[in-house]
């Protein structure tokens, strides 16, 4: 999609950087993928960036994935489950934020291939609550 065409929110969900929440000693890392509408190629693209740099294995094992008000399509879904399961790296625990229902299923492949936690909230101050009291 051409820039011209996004509306603001939308330039604004692909510029957002990812980063390391650090807690307690501890970091979780944060996964921006939302605000960014029906901008598959984009959303996508964002991710498998960032993978180079939660893959890493200095970087936490605990991550929170926002995908709130992106349109989770299956082609979306797919490139962060294959991301996320062909990870050098373990995660321990994983909270999405803005999956509905139905889209959850697509994400079901992570619970059963890895020994990753998974929980799905609708609000981020609550996945990041879940997230950082473990």
């Amino acid at each position: 999609m051409r820039m011209e065409r996004m509306n603001e929110k939308e330039r604004a969900g692909i510029e957002k950087k990812s980063f390391e929440l650090n807690y307690h000693g501890g970091s979780r890392w944060c996964e921006p993928l939302d605000g960014m509408g029906e901008m598959e190629a984009e959303v996508i693209g964002k991710f498998r960036e960032d993978r180079r740099v939660f893959g890493r294995p200095s970087v936490s094992s605990y991550m929170i994935v926002n995908l709130d008000e992106t349109a989770v399509t299956e082609r979306i879904a797919a490139q962060i489950v294959d991301g996320i399961l062909q990870c050098p790296k373990r995660f321990l625990m994983i909270a999405f934020v803005g999956v509905g229902r139905k889209e959850r299923k697509l994400f079901d492949r992570i619970r059963a291939e890895s020994c990753a936690v998974m929980q799905f909230f609708r609000d981020y101050e609550k996945a990041k609550e879940w997230l950082l009291m473990r």
